[in-house]
């Protein structure tokens, strides 16, 4: 093979990958119901991580919460792609296609607050780690109140 077709191979098998990763869901990805089974597996794992992190919070195990906080903080920054464009359901309310921009703002709320966790369970302050959990706890009640049927 020549050296052209070798780097044009090579080209295309790096930049594939992140062509994926890279790709929105949308309704023509996947069905609704998968879109939906997905959105509600990312939830049960935001709500299973959440509580696991609640019920460290009084110990000393930071290292174990900063780990169950960075797989929050990825959930819930990808939280809301598992909402596409006309992908509503039964739960969801159609407020999160109709005021999306309220939706991504409460979503980014949620990132915020998870980001402040961090913060403070690397400065190992439970005080402070417990408002923290206890105002990302408050924004999942506000998002579910305006979001949720």
């Amino acid at each position: 093979m020549g050296i052209f077709f070798k780097i044009t191979i090579s080209t295309l098998i790096s930049f594939i990958p992140l062509y994926v990763l890279a790709h929105k869901v949308t309704l023509e990805d996947k069905s609704l119901e998968k879109i939906v089974n997905e959105r509600m597996a990312i939830m049960q794992k935001i709500k299973s991580t959440s509580s696991k992190l609640y019920r460290l919070i009084n110990s000393d195990q930071y290292e174990e919460m900063l780990e169950l906080n960075e797989t929050l903080l990825h959930s819930a920054s990808e939280f809301k792609d598992f909402y596409p464009e006309n992908s509503q359901a039964e739960g969801a309310s159609d407020n999160i296609w109709s005021d999306r921009e309220t939706f991504n703002e409460y979503n980014q709320n949620f990132v915020d607050d998870i980001e402040m966790i961090s913060l403070s369970i690397e400065l190992e302050d439970k005080e402070m780690i417990s408002d923290a959990i206890k105002a990302m706890a408050a924004n999942c009640s506000t998002c579910h109140k305006k979001f949720r049927n």
